[in-house]
């Protein structure tokens, strides 16, 4: 089921081609092989400005597994159609050796197909890019343009590779290099120089001219937001949502990394173990906002008085730990009673006064071959030890 435009409103063809079933959105001209797009969009150009329907025609679109399949592709109109009102372009693997085997034998630039290629690939939502034998551009649409930052005069020739983030070009440049001289399709993603904060695209780069591969052409999706909320959920994943601070799971990793550092000639992994005494009472007396309060204050001034390179994680509930790397044990003992010191310090959350206690438990390690689980249980049984012979529950 297509929009007016070509994409995928549902579908159950990307699952014969090993896809999820999640493709809505997508322009259904990215599955299909670059010199096989003008047939597709002058197709979908016909049917949706003259209404000709009915009309077939074979292309190669690529399965999940980056192999290539030839299918007939037919346009039918299901305007009339109670339930889907639309258009289906209905779909059919086929044989055709001589389509299959052909790598593309025309570039997009050349006099016989240039007009109606450059007017169609316009259309497409993606960034289209077109290099010669030697990898310089000579053919990017608007698309293109707006993705990677910088006008068409900017792109042609080697201008292109400005507009990809100097961290990334070396790879990108050899991916596209790769294309025409092994002729196998590469895909790579990559940063793109921006004055507007952090930008990412996804090129599909497929080899042009057969066996004398003539150049290449790239597809490039803008995967900014994409990227975005991948970070969002690996942060919330690893942190508490609370504090911000890491959570259990990212704190046993840091110091299973740090143990790990041992035997690499660190000295030193220090786990510092905090239980907050007296919480309960706040939660009890004002409330759990106000106890919320109390443990992103704590959580901030922890923070502070750390180094840069420590973690301080949130564990559970009031316990928080801090773990630190090749510190001798007069700075231990020093970290330790600034700690207690910032986390006693009277507050004011929430419009109320409130005052903290603190148990504290330390364990170090020298040990290459120490159990990263076992150092933070040793901690915590520290603390443990502390809060009973202060008398706290």
């Amino acid at each position: 089921m297509l929009t007016p435009d070509g994409r995928l409103v549902a579908s159950s063809e990307v699952v014969t081609l090993g896809y999820p079933d999640d493709q809505g959105g997508r322009h259904i001209g990215e599955f299909v092989h670059p010199d096989d797009l003008p047939v597709l969009f002058e197709a979908i150009q016909q049917a949706r400005e003259a209404g000709a329907y009915g009309r077939s025609w074979r292309s190669r679109v690529q399965r999940a597994d980056g192999t290539w399949g030839v299918f007939e592709g037919t346009l039918v109109d299901t305007e009339s159609d109670p339930v889907l009102r639309g258009a289906v372009l209905r779909v059919r693997e086929v044989h055709d050796d001589e389509l299959a085997a052909a790598a593309g034998d025309r570039t997009p630039d050349e006099p016989d197909g240039s007009d109606r290629f450059h007017s169609l690939a316009e259309a497409l939502p993606l960034g289209i890019l077109s290099a010669d034998a030697r990898g310089w551009v000579v053919f990017c649409n608007k698309a293109a343009e707006q993705i990677l930052g910088l006008p068409a005069s900017g792109l042609r020739g080697r201008g292109w590779e400005r507009a990809i983030n100097r961290e990334d070009r070396l790879e990108v440049v050899a991916a596209a290099g790769h294309v025409v001289t092994l002729g196998v399709d590469q895909q790579v993603t990559f940063r793109v120089e921006s004055g507007d904060g952090p930008k990412w695209a996804h090129a599909k780069f497929v080899p042009l001219g057969g066996e004398q591969r003539t150049g290449w052409i790239a597809t490039i999706e803008d995967i900014t937001d994409r990227r975005r909320a991948e970070s969002e959920l690996a942060h919330r994943a690893t942190h508490d949502p609370l504090t911000g601070l890491p959570n259990r799971l990212l704190l046993q990793d840091r110091v299973r990394q740090a143990c790990g550092r041992l035997r690499r000639g660190a000295e030193a992994v220090s786990v510092v173990f905090i239980d907050l005494d007296g919480f309960k009472s706040i939660n009890d007396t004002y409330g759990h906002r106000t106890g919320d309060a109390v443990l992103v204050e704590v959580a901030s001034r922890l923070r502070q008085v750390v180094r840069a390179a420590d973690t301080v994680a949130r564990f559970a509930g009031d316990e928080f730990v801090v773990v630190c790397e090749s510190i001798t044990d007069d700075e231990r003992a020093s970290l330790v009673r600034r700690l207690r010191e910032v986390i006693t310090a009277p507050m004011v959350v929430e419009g109320v006064r409130v005052t903290v206690d603190a148990s504290i438990g330390v364990a170090t390690t020298h040990d290459p071959g120490a159990d990263a689980d076992e150092l933070l249980v040793l901690a915590d049984q520290q603390m443990y030890r502390e809060k009973r012979a202060r008398g706290e529950r």
